[in-house]
């Protein structure tokens, strides 16, 4: 059954965002409007002060409004990415926590669960935020039940990981809102499963994009890989966690993937260095530490030969 009235979110955009996350979550409700004919939602695009908000792939994305001008809305949604600790000084949190008071819904995408965090808004709560960034807010907000969900939905607040877990929030939501035919629809268009976006095995896009086309042994070999990467494991523990032998899980990333799964791993701890690097006041040594790279020297050479520039200059630009 469609709603009286439109569901009304506020998006309220951070410098370092994701073009995709904020498409993922409100192209579908467009297309929802679109195929339905009916104005089930609305939306406004908002900032702190008003002014442009820079995503992380440097575009300069236009508002309708600076926050405090947000007046009656059904949620309240923050999208965040890098930088996500820098965000909130004391008075803007104040403000998101004034305007977040006695809404249906808040919700924080990407990194935005470490922004609700930091406002007590998660404290007793299950919360999911981007893979790299989940053992960080395990260890900064212990009184916080992090998950590897996709999404959670606890009480009126919502927290999502990355691009693909807002398509599949989004998505949800039109299935609530306004019938499974309709969200089956949309989710057509965006080439989805038809199975509920929150159900383990199906929330993914079934593409080569994705791990859902990988087989199920490299998906557990990929995941040993991503939740190791600040104390990474020797190759044949990860191999131990996927069920596979060493050669075995080595020959599955070569038909896969086109590389070792040594490379694969290095790929990602690089990743992982870059986000330290960019997060954090860590130095050099610490960041190899954490990597699991045997000094500074070592990762600036790995860095500089997968990337071909120094891990700082990487995030200078």
């Amino acid at each position: 059954m469609s709603p009286k009235s439109p569901l009304h979110l506020t998006f309220l955009l951070f410098d370092g965002f994701s073009n995709m996350v904020l498409a993922s979550a409100i192209e579908p409700l467009r297309a929802a409007r679109d195929l339905s004919g009916q104005r089930l939602f609305s939306w406004q695009v908002c900032s702190l002060d008003g002014e442009a908000v820079q995503s992380s792939s440097r575009l300069q994305i236009s508002v309708d409004l600076p926050l405090e001008r947000v007046g009656a809305t059904d949620a309240l949604v923050l999208v965040s990415g890098y930088g996500m600790r820098n965000h909130l000084p004391r008075d803007a949190a104040q403000t998101v926590l004034r305007k977040a008071r006695g809404l249906p819904l808040i919700c924080g995408l990407d990194t935005g669960a470490w922004l609700l965090a930091r406002m007590g808004l998660l404290a007793g709560r299950r919360a999911t935020i981007h893979w790299m960034e989940r053992e960080a807010l395990a260890e900064g907000f212990p009184e916080i039940m992090v998950v590897p969900d996709p999404y959670v939905a606890d009480g009126n607040i919502v927290t999502c990981g990355g691009a693909q877990s807002v398509l599949s929030w989004s998505l949800d939501m039109i299935g609530t809102e306004a019938g499974e035919a309709l969200r089956f629809d949309v989710a057509n268009m965006f080439g989805r499963v038809m199975g509920r976006s929150t159900d383990p095995v199906e929330w993914q896009l079934p593409s080569r994009m994705t791990d859902a086309a990988l087989p199920a042994a490299l998906r557990r070999a990929i995941t040993a890989m991503r939740e190791t990467a600040e104390q990474p494991l020797p190759l044949p523990r990860i191999a131990e966690h996927a069920a596979l032998s060493a050669r075995s899980m080595d020959r599955l990333f070569h038909v896969h993937l086109g590389m070792s799964s040594g490379s694969y791993y290095r790929q990602i701890r690089l990743s992982h260095a870059r986000a330290l690097a960019l997060e954090t006041e860590l130095t050099l040594g610490e960041i190899a530490s954490r990597t699991g790279f045997s000094s500074s020297s070592t990762l600036a050479r790995a860095y500089r030969n997968a990337f071909g520039e120094t891990i700082r200059r990487s995030v200078a630009h």
